[in-house]
């Protein structure tokens, strides 16, 4: 077998390394000085690719955990980017009334805060879609909890389409929509199917059940209490 690689190496292609003539434990391993300096020069490339690769085994044998990459390696949270949200959610604050979800009284310009439906924690992530305006005081109350799915949802679901609406009907909100794109909409299937144009209100909230329920109940499974507001 020794004698058969080394043939390979020098006749068909040049082999990593060649094993040597000693047995067992003693047997000695050669590598090539060509692949040694490949390896070295780009070893950031390489460990990035086993990285990527240990992520999509992971994610495909664990697919209740939503955002993996994330939770092997934690974003710090000062790192998160709601600042464009923000000002998205304040253009649409200038142009219409925005009922928050828990409370059922108009959000106040300059007094809420976004927040995630679906807690971040479980998330990993800043999603537009998972994303809501909401009373200041409220939000420390709500941590890492769910709210409940009925009659929540439907309510958050409202405001979406009312964020919806206005990105295409309102130049000025689709230009502050589009600074939200590189760091609050990675989801294929929102910036394809939910914020697509000529959703009616039925498709819209039917496209937003569908992703987002699934997410929810595995939350619920993995153990995320219920919010009792």
């Amino acid at each position: 077998m020794t004698a058969y690689i080394k043939s390979i190496s020098s006749d068909v292609v040049l082999l990593p390394y060649t094993l040597g003539d000693s047995s067992k434990l003693k047997k000695e391993v050669y590598f090539e000085p060509a692949w040694i300096k490949m390896i070295q020069d780009n070893t950031v490339a390489i460990l990035g690719w086993i990285q990527y690769e240990k992520v999509k085994w992971l994610q495909n044998n664990n697919p209740e955990v939503p955002g993996l990459v994330y939770k092997l390696a934690p974003m710090d949270e000062k790192m998160r980017k709601l600042d464009r949200v923000h000002k998205l959610w304040d253009g649409i604050l200038e142009c219409s009334n925005v009922i928050d979800v828990f409370t059922d009284d108009p959000i106040k310009t300059k007094s809420y805060d976004v927040d995630h439906f679906i807690p971040w924690s479980f998330v990993m992530n800043d999603e537009l879609w998972n994303l809501m305006p909401m009373d200041s005081s409220l939000n420390s109350a709500k941590n890492n909890r769910l709210p409940k799915w009925d009659p929540f949802f439907r309510r958050f679901a409202e405001n979406q389409y009312l964020l919806y609406e206005m990105i295409h009907d309102k130049e000025h909100i689709h230009k502050l929509f589009e600074s939200c794109l590189r760091d609050n909409l990675h989801s294929i299937w929102a910036g394809q199917e939910l914020y697509r144009k000529g959703n009616s209100k039925e498709e819209f909230f039917g496209i937003l059940e569908k992703n987002m329920q699934p997410v929810y109940d595995s939350a619920r499974r993995q153990g995320y209490e219920i919010w009792n507001r």
